[in-house]
């Protein structure tokens, strides 16, 4: 403890004599005295320790003072949440990592630094004092950091296709890395995606193997620079070896509905063609360390490819740095982890990043080992390939980061980089009328939508959080808002409305002004990984009722679509003057307006070819239509200038338009409600009998009370609504809800709907209204996501208890968003339901409104209160009473 204190006050320089005075301790402690002696290893005869003797005779000369325990710590990565640095020294681990969101506390520059120094400092306390590697996934800028820069996705660098600018991001990245003590980072990524429904796109620079080759070599030439040993360059990591852009829809171990981690399913020639060929180049620019993908290849889980990593990347390539699994990416080798162990080892996995259980990790190595189902061979193999990265990057000289760099991260010239990189990332789609660029005496201008005003929906996934953040408290960036107001003369106007309500906008007679111009932020909210998978890729009706009524308040619409691939905009298209695809373009937005208001010109292209409808997907690459309505709307490489704004795909995209989709209910009247006197929000009143025809129509609702969820809702709330009802007849107990559809967010967390935009009806006919909502006697009702133009006659309901199939659902789109009727018989094997006795049930119903990764936008009704904490003590439900019809009091009140 004390050489802990004392180190956080020493100077780099200071902490790396400190150091060289340990590691001649260390040596005397290793040879097993604790007190300097003839016989103890002197600092001299550690060949290991010398930076002057060649790589391969340090690797040999640590190796052979390496015990087995040793050795297995070296193959073990452990996330930080996981580890005390303590266990860091007790079990010789190698490598540790922040996931997603593995922050410290407070998420500052300096706290990353002292968080990875405490780590490193453990390492170092170690017999051989063999440093650490600290891992990040910095894939778009110091993401994970408070206050860093957030550079475009790749993506949006895809559409630039400029090397040189590639390599200067990741130049920038490694320098604020470094900074905070962290020299690996996982990235570049080389995947190229074939189906931009896969939840990482946004990841991918292009759909072209070419694209991809050329940028993400770029990316790791900036982060390693002409020497991979100085102590300002990073490692890279290239993944997901291998195919990972090439799984099929419907073949992840998510589901029918999912597409990440699924199965790539190509032929050899295919596989090296497309997906392969950018390995190659990356380990000719001097890849050190490679990350295997979750995907499966030949119906064999890629870690378990020894063809693929043994015979293809070790022989055939020449490949010698080390090979590091994907986060407990073993696991889905076998259901047995020993196996796991064992076949994901023997096939040339290096490095597990475990990433949690390391004690179960360890020992099952180490039994693997003591059974001769792995052999020492292998072993030493793999901790070679680990140490000799090590010595070749100048670990073992600076295993610190440099605090004298805390400095840059996210300076101004940090910023200046990415507003560059905003600016030629953009993709000018249409542009009638020379509706851009625009002026800054433009007069009054409507901004709307959650994407003008919000950092965190302009960066997308893998910023701060996993799956991404909201607001614009993490950076000091600046909003496509903000931007649009640093623009503009003091002479222009600029109103914002989340919503696009600009009706309380009026002038001296009270009229509703129409704007000079209107401009509409729509997209995608952040997501990362499988919960982006999206089978519909369209835009929520909210946002797209919301380009309506811009439209119709504006003389020019201009259209900004922040999003990590494309997507269905076949009648938005239309609809706007002018349409820029911005992808996920960062902190940055005034890279935006540089080039909107004319300061510079597009030059971004489309990287991935735009489908017109989601039935082209995925397209044949080598059989794309280029005529008539099967083509696709826009194709790879297309981009509009303000030199040249004229094309034919535009006529098309009238020519080929769909037709609007009708709605099919409408809510009933709420005028007349059937209720007892003083009808609370925590007791529900459900009178019966009451005919209902599960039909979408909704009309034999009309007079049963309903409550609305928040009860001071609208649409500039912020927050999410639904509206809900129960009654009965002598069979079945009925269940409504309507669902607001403007604060839904679509798509966010696939299968998990527990955090996914989806409703759920808990029943509790127990007679005990403590239990929890997870005990036998409760059930449970989910209606899964409820994704825009997602045909909702085939939901499906899950129940946490009891057979789901008791229980019919029928789901419609409506005039403000979703509405379901959910029949549940009275009776079953598991519950009894006796409308007629004077006891309440238990009642909760929930709405989970996908936010992130969180639960922060989740309504509960009970008789608790309906905060996002309910979750943590569901047993507190509402009470629902059962009333005869023939017994209602005269004085009715809602």
């Amino acid at each position: 403890m004390e050489y802990i204190l004392l180190r956080q006050s020493l100077t780099r320089h200071s902490r790396r004599l400190l150091y060289i005075a340990l590691m001649i301790v260390v040596g005397v402690l290793h040879g097993g005295g604790l007190t300097l002696n003839a016989q103890a290893d002197t600092d001299d005869e550690r060949a290991y320790l010398n930076p002057d003797l060649p790589v391969e005779e340090r690797v040999a000369d640590l190796l052979a003072r390496m015990s087995l325990e040793e050795k297995v710590g070296q193959m073990t990565l452990i996330e930080k949440d996981s580890i005390e640095p303590s266990a860091v020294t007790e079990y010789y681990i190698g490598a540790v990592l922040s996931g997603g969101g593995g922050y410290p506390r407070p998420n500052t520059p300096e706290g990353w630094l002292e968080m990875v120094t405490a780590y490193q400092d453990a390492a170092l306390a170690t017999p051989l004092a063999i440093p650490m590697l600290y891992g990040v996934d910095a894939v778009h800028g110091h993401n994970n950091v408070r206050g860093a820069v957030i550079f475009p996705h790749n993506i949006g660098l895809g559409a630039a296709r400029n090397a040189e600018l590639v390599e200067q991001i990741a130049r920038a990245t490694a320098l604020e890395t470094i900074a905070t003590g962290i020299y690996w980072n996982y990235a570049p990524i080389l995947a190229v995606p074939r189906d931009i429904r896969w939840g990482r796109t946004y990841e991918g620079y292009a759909e072209r193997t070419d694209v991809v080759t050329e940028l993400s070599v770029a990316f790791l030439r900036g982060l390693q620079g002409d020497d991979i040993s100085d102590p300002h360059t990073g490692l890279g990591t290239p993944k997901h070896y291998v195919g990972d852009g090439g799984a099929v829809w419907g073949t992840s171990p998510f589901g029918s509905n999912n597409i990440d981690r699924g199965l790539t399913d190509v032929d050899e020639a295919t596989l090296r063609e497309v997906h392969l060929a950018p390995y190659i180049e990356a380990i000719s620019a001097g890849a050190r360390s490679i990350m295997v993908s979750y995907t499966s290849w030949d119906d064999l889980p890629m870690h378990a490819q020894e063809y693929l990593i043994q015979d293809v990347l070790r022989d055939e390539l020449g490949f010698d740095g080390f090979i590091v699994s994907d986060w407990g990416a073993i696991d889905i080798i076998s259901p047995d982890y020993y196996t796991s162990v064992v076949v994901s080892t023997n096939a040339g996995i290096d490095m597990n990043m475990v990433p949690y259980d390391y004690e179960a990790f360890t020992s099952a190595l180490l039994r693997a080992v003591e059974n001769g189902d792995i052999s020492m061979e292998r072993i030493d193999e793999a901790v070679s390939n680990i140490l000799r990265v090590k010595f070749e990057i100048g670990l073992f000289e600076n295993p610190y980061g440099d605090g004298d760099l805390l400095e840059i991260v996210g300076s101004d010239e940090h910023r200046a980089l990415a507003r560059e990189a905003v600016a030629q990332s953009l993709v000018l789609l249409k542009n009638d009328d020379e509706t851009l660029p625009l002026s800054a005496d433009a007069g009054m201008v409507f901004i709307a939508g959650d994407g003008a005003h919000d950092l965190g929906f302009q960066s997308g996934g893998w910023t701060i959080e996993w799956q991404g953040t909201t607001g614009n408290s993490f950076s000091p960036g600046m909003t496509i808002l903000q931007a649009f107001e640093d623009a503009v003369s003091d002479d222009t106007r600029v109103v914002y409305s989340r919503t696009g309500q600009f009706d309380v906008v009026t002038d001296d007679d009270g009229q509703p002004v129409i704007a000079d111009v209107g401009v509409v932020v729509i997209g995608e909210r952040p997501y990362a990984e499988w919960f982006g998978d999206d089978m519909a890729l369209s835009l929520s009706r909210a946002q797209r009722a919301m380009v309506q009524r811009v439209a119709a308040q504006s003389e020019r619409l201009v259209i900004i679509l922040i999003s990590g691939r494309p997507m269905v905009i076949t009648e938005q298209i239309n609809i706007a003057d002018a349409f820029v695809a911005a992808w996920l373009p960062g902190t940055e937005g005034g890279g935006i307006t540089d080039v909107l208001f004319g300061e510079r010109d597009f030059v971004g292209t489309l990287p991935y070819t735009w489908l017109r409808d989601i039935g082209q997907l995925p397209f044949d690459f080598d059989n794309i239509p280029t005529e008539g309505c099967e083509s696709p709307l826009f194709p790879y490489g297309y981009g509009l200038t303000y030199a040249d704004s004229t094309s034919p795909y535009l006529d098309l995209a009238v020519e080929c338009a769909p037709e609007e989709v009708a709605t099919t209910a409408s809510i009933p009247d709420d005028s007349d409600l059937i209720a007892p006197v003083g009808f609370p929000r925590e007791t529900y009143y459900a009178p019966v009998p009451v005919d209902i025809t599960l039909d979408g129509m909704f009309d034999d609702w009309e007079g049963v009370p309903r409550v609305t969820l928040p009860e001071d809702y609208d649409f500039d709330s912020g927050l999410p609504a639904i509206t809900f009802a129960a009654t009965a007849d002598a069979d079945y107990l009925y269940l409504w809800a309507d669902v607001v559809a403007d604060n839904i967010i679509s798509g966010q967390h696939g299968a998990d709907y527990w955090n996914e935009d989806s409703i759920e009806f808990y029943i509790n006919a127990t007679g005990n209204l403590e239990l929890t909502s997870y005990q036998t006697g409760v059930v449970q009702i989910t209606l899964p996501p409820l994704n825009a133009d997602v045909p909702m006659e085939d939901a499906i309901i899950a129940g946490v208890q009891g057979p789901s199939a008791e229980a019919q659902v029928v789901t419609v789109l409506t005039d403000t968003g979703y509405a379901v009727e959910v029949a549940i018989p009275l009776q079953s094997a598991i519950w009894s339901i006796d409308t007629a006795s004077s006891e309440p049930i238990g009642f909760q119903v929930h709405l989970n409104a996908a936010s992130v990764s969180s639960r922060d936008t989740k309504l509960i009704w009970s008789i608790w209160d309906t905060a996002d904490q309910s979750y943590l003590d569901p047993s507190v439900f509402g009470e629902l009473y059962f009333f005869s019809l023939d017994d209602a009091p005269d004085d009715q009140s809602e």
